[in-house]
């Protein structure tokens, strides 16, 4: 297979594996493998290849070290306060309709409090602060909104993996191993363009994995039971060890497992996009449910779901959009230009961007990405070292919100961010200027609402201006819809 320098050819060497091989049948202990090993390759292809993936998290669960007379003191007890505090927080569950899996990159500063665009924006519209919990999976962010509802997940895993750690260490587990052909795979892998150590899916690392899933099993199993939703969802279901643990727990128990979008559902993104080779009951390591902002996101994960017995999709709109324009009554000022930066946003900002700064007659809002590499000092020194003193801001994403900026912005420009669906949800026209971003969001060029240019055109200064004045000519009118509460049963 060719070098992977595009998400298309990432896209082809990734089905054709899936083609060659029986990846539909791998599993150990009970745990389909084949999501968890092809959203790592997609991830580790795309980083190679110097596109932005999603971090990926390392649970760690390893045994036990011999310690020392102090440490063994130490140790015991922390693993009583553990048992005490577990037992009083599975005391305390009360049953709800829904468990939502998120964290403090999915919050915005609302009314003083940080607030999950995403869940609180139908929590609020329809007064389900007593029927769900909010499973918040890193950092919390204080003050938080409706408190009484969330769970702080990684101090209760904290206890649970302590104490997990201490049965792991004797426990005689024997495998049970379905990899036929993986021995081949994993060769095969070896010769391609990308680094095979930090994909980490060898046999061995499959085997460290599996264990990981299934010492952890016993928490959300306590924890489902003591609740017993109706659904379980997650605002990206791949990523972390954690929430792969809770997706898989779920299936088990029948219990309606859902991804709410949360960016970029396209063609080229390979953990929704094209699954070839599934079993007719779904991968226990995937969702059940797709609930997607758009029509294009919706059909590109039914052209693959259709062909399961239990997977569908549901259109339920950016909910955090309609909150916004239902509660400041939005209007486009049509004043700025907005910039949606990625991950590593000094990357973004080249000669040509920063001339185009310069000589603009809009301020420029440069909105930082929620898992930025630089923060708003380190992007301000850096292009006042570029002789940019005015004529821009910098946006926090948490203390800002995106439809506010869009409701403010003549023109959306960005490389590749899923804010330009959110743009187009609002009737705000995007620019692309990347390969990455017209492969990706391909489907939705159409040179009246989003338009591409690329940034490493000669000329691209002057199509630039003349999109520019041709923008001048449209008359964008915010777009709203009814908040659904996809949460009821």
């Amino acid at each position: 297979m060719s070098p992977t320098t595009t998400q298309e050819n990432i896209k082809r060497s990734i089905l054709e594996l899936e083609q060659k091989y029986p990846v539909d049948s791998w599993n150990i202990n009970g745990i389909d493998l084949w999501p968890y090993i092809r959203i790592r390759l997609y991830l580790n292809m795309l980083v190679f290849s110097g596109d932005s993936g999603d971090e990926q998290s390392n649970l760690d669960v390893s045994v036990i070290k011999s310690p020392n007379f102090l440490n063994k003191i130490t140790t015991s007890v922390k693993i009583i306060i553990a048992i005490f505090r577990l037992q009083l927080f599975y005391l305390r569950l009360q049953k709800k309709k829904a468990l939502l899996f998120g964290t403090h990159f999915h919050r915005v500063l609302f009314n003083g409090k940080y607030f999950n665009r995403f869940y609180d924006s139908i929590i609020e519209h329809h007064n389900l602060q007593n029927k769900v919990y909010m499973m918040e999976y890193n950092k919390v962010c204080k003050p938080i909104y409706n408190k009484k509802a969330v769970i702080k997940l990684s101090k209760r895993l904290h206890d649970y993996k302590l104490l997990s750690k201490l049965k792991l260490k004797n426990s005689g587990i024997k495998n049970t191993v379905q990899l036929k052909g993986y021995s081949d795979f994993y060769e095969e892998l070896s010769g391609l363009n990308l680094d095979i150590q930090s994909l980490k899916v060898s046999q061995i690392d499959l085997m460290n994995w599996a264990r990981k899933m299934n010492s952890l099993m016993g928490f959300y199993s306590k924890v489902y039971k003591k609740t017993n939703p109706s659904k379980v969802v997650f605002l990206g279901y791949y990523g972390y060890d954690d929430l792969y643990a809770a997706l898989i727990v779920a299936n088990r128990m029948n219990i309606n497992t859902i991804d709410f979008q949360h960016g970029p559902q396209t063609n080229i993104h390979m953990a929704y996009s094209s699954w070839s080779k599934l079993p007719h009951r779904g991968f226990n390591t995937m969702p059940r449910e797709f609930w997607t902002w758009d029509q294009n996101s919706k059909e590109n994960i039914e052209s693959w779901a259709s062909k399961t017995n239990n997977s569908k999709v549901i259109l339920v709109g950016q909910p955090y959009i309609s909150f916004s324009l239902a509660s400041k009554k939005l209007n486009n000022q049509e004043s700025e230009i907005l910039y949606s930066l990625q991950v590593e946003p000094l990357d973004q900002l080249g000669t040509k961007i920063i001339n185009l700064i310069r000589n603009s007659a809009y301020v420029w809002n440069l909105r930082l990405h929620p898992r930025s590499t630089s923060n708003e000092k380190d992007l301000r020194l850096f292009l006042n070292k570029n002789g940019l003193i005015g004529n821009f801001k910098i946006q926090n994403p948490i203390s800002n919100s995106l439809p506010e900026s869009l409701a403010n912005t003549i023109l959306h420009i960005t490389n590749f961010s899923g804010c330009l669906i959110e743009a187009h949800l609002m009737g705000v026209p995007s620019l692309i200027i990347n390969n990455v971003g017209k492969e990706m969001f391909a489907e939705y060029i159409d040179n009246k609402l989003v338009y591409y240019i690329d940034e490493n055109e000669e000329d691209f200064d002057l199509k630039f201006e003349k999109l520019m004045k041709n923008i001048k000519t449209i008359d964008p009118k915010l777009n709203y819809s009814e908040i659904q509460n996809p949460f009821a049963d």
